[in-house]
C-alpha cells in the first residue's frame, strides 16, 4: 500500500526526487504541472521562480524554500481570494504580486517591484526599493528601510525600525518604535507613541498626537493642516524637542515638555500651554494675547530664553505654499502656480491608489470626468512633492 502511495506521488510530480526547484515556463495558475519546469506542482519546500504571468488559486505557506518573482513576471491570486505565510525561507518580488493577506512571520523578504495587498504583518528586516500599495491594514516591526514608495496605506502602526528615505503615504499611522524620515512622509493623522524623527518634510493633511518623543532636525517641515496635540496621558513626559519648523494651521496644545534651541513653531489658531516650553526655540501665535507670553492660554512654565515671532521670517520651502482651489471643486481645479518654479506634474489619484488624472505645467485641471468624492492630488516638483485631499461636488 505504501509504494502505491509513493508511486502515485511521483506520477503527479515526477521531478520531485530529482530537483527541488520549479521554475515557470507559462502563463497558468499555480496548481497546473504545466506552467512549472518540473511538471508538478511546486509544495513548500520548493525554491519556486516566476518568469511568467502565474495566477494564485491556492494559499501558501511554507517554513523552508523560496519564492521569488523576476521583473515580468507576476503572482495574482484568483477568486477566492488568496493569502501567502512565510515562516522560514524567503520571498522576494520584483515583479508583480496582488494577495489578500501577506504575513511574513520568519526568514527574509524583499521588495523591489509592486505589491497590492489586504493586509501585511511583517516581522523580519527588509528593504522595499518597489512600491507597497493600497493595503488596508499593515503591521511592520523588525527593521524596515523604505527606499521605493509605500502608497494609499490606510492604517499602518510601525512597531520596530522604520528608516523611510522614499515616499510614503498614509491615512491613519501609528509610530510605536523608532520611525526616521529622511524624504517626503504624508499622512491624514499620526499617533506617535515610540520616537519620530523628522530630517525633512512631513505633511499632516489633519491632526497629530504625539505621546512619545517627537524630534524636528534643523532644516526640517512639518506641516500641519489642523491641530496638534503633544501629550502622554500615563506618564505625562511627551516631548517635542525641535530645531527645524514646525506650522500648524489650526490649535497647538502642550501638556508636557517643548524644548529647542533654533527651531520654530507657527500656531495659526489658539495656543494652549500646560507643560513646559524650554531653551530659546521660537514660538509664534499668528493671533496673540496683547501682552507677553505671547500664548492664548498658559498655565505651566516658559523659558525666558523663548523668543516671540522672530523667525517668521525664515523661508519655508516656497512649494509647500501652493494652494489648490477651489476645494470642493465641481468641473475645474486650479493650481496657484507662483511657487512652483520649474517644471512639475499634478496628478490626482483615487483613495486606492488608482491614478486617474495627470497634467503637466499647467494650472487648471479639468475634473468633470471624476465622480463625486475624496480624491489625492500630488504636486512633483524638483524641489519635492505636496499632497492635497481634494473634494469633488456636483
Amino acid at each position: 500500500m505504501k509504494k502505491s502511495i509513493l508511486y502515485a506521488i511521483l506520477l503527479l510530480c515526477p521531478g520531485a526526487l530529482m530537483s527541488q526547484t520549479a521554475t515557470s515556463v507559462n502563463n497558468g495558475p499555480w496548481l497546473m504541472p504545466t506552467t512549472w519546469s518540473c511538471s508538478c506542482v511546486p509544495t513548500p519546500g520548493y525554491t519556486v521562480v516566476i518568469n511568467h504571468n502565474i495566477t494564485l488559486n491556492t494559499s501558501f505557506a511554507y517554513t523552508s524554500g523560496s519564492i521569488t518573482i523576476n521583473s515580468g513576471g507576476s503572482l495574482v491570486q484568483d477568486t477566492p481570494t488568496r493569502d501567502i505565510w512565510v515562516n522560514g525561507g524567503g520571498f522576494t518580488n520584483n515583479g508583480n504580486v496582488d494577495v489578500r493577506y501577506l504575513f511574513v512571520q520568519s526568514g527574509t523578504f524583499s521588495n523591489g517591484g509592486t505589491m497590492t495587498m489586504t493586509a501585511m504583518a511583517n516581522y523580519v528586516n527588509f528593504t522595499n526599493t518597489g512600491t507597497i500599495q493600497n493595503v488596508d491594514s499593515l503591521y511592520l516591526t523588525g527593521a524596515v528601510i523604505n527606499n521605493g514608495i509605500f502608497l494609499n496605506i490606510d492604517s499602518i502602526t510601525t512597531a520596530g525600525t522604520f528608516t523611510n528615505n522614499g515616499v510614503s503615504t498614509y491615512n491613519q499611522f501609528t509610530n510605536s518604535g523608532t520611525y526616521t524620515n529622511n524624504n517626503n512622509l504624508t499622512f491624514t493623522d499620526v499617533t506617535n507613541n515610540g520616537t519620530m524623527t523628522n530630517n525633512d518634510t512631513i505633511t499632516a493633511l489633519n491632526s497629530g498626537w504625539n505621546q512619545g518623543n517627537l524630534v524636528l532636525s534643523s532644516g526640517s517641515y512639518f506641516l500641519v493642516n489642523n491641530g496638534f496635540l503633544n501629550h502622554d496621558l500615563t506618564t505625562e513626559d511627551a516631548m517635542i524637542d525641535n530645531n527645524g519648523r514646525m506650522n500648524v494651521l489650526d490649535s497647538w496644545y502642550n501638556f508636557d515638555t517643548i524644548k529647542g534651541v533654533s527651531g520654530s513653531f507657527i500656531v495659526q489658531d489658539s495656543s494652549v500651554n500646560y507643560g513646559d516650553m524650554k531653551q530659546s526655540f521660537d514660538f509664534c501665535d499668528l493671533t496673540p494675547p496683547t501682552s507677553a507670553p505671547y500664548i492664548d492660554f498658559n498655565f505651566g512654565t516658559v523659558s525666558s530664553g523663548i523668543t516671540w515671532c522672530v523667525n517668521t521670517s525664515v523661508a519655508e520651502p516656497a512649494f509647500h505654499n501652493v494652494v489648490v482651489y477651489p476645494n470642493p471643486a465641481n468641473s475645474v481645479l486650479y493650481i496657484n502656480n507662483n511657487y512652483l518654479n520649474g517644471n512639475y506634474s499634478a496628478t490626482i489619484y483615487s483613495l486606492t491608489g488608482a491614478e486617474l488624472l495627470t497634467v503637466k505645467n499647467k494650472n487648471e485641471i479639468d475634473i468633470t470626468s471624476l465622480s463625486e468624492g475624496l480624491y489625492i492630488l500630488t504636486i512633483t516638483t524638483n524641489s519635492g512633492t505636496v499632497i492635497r485631499k481634494i473634494e469633488v461636488t456636483r
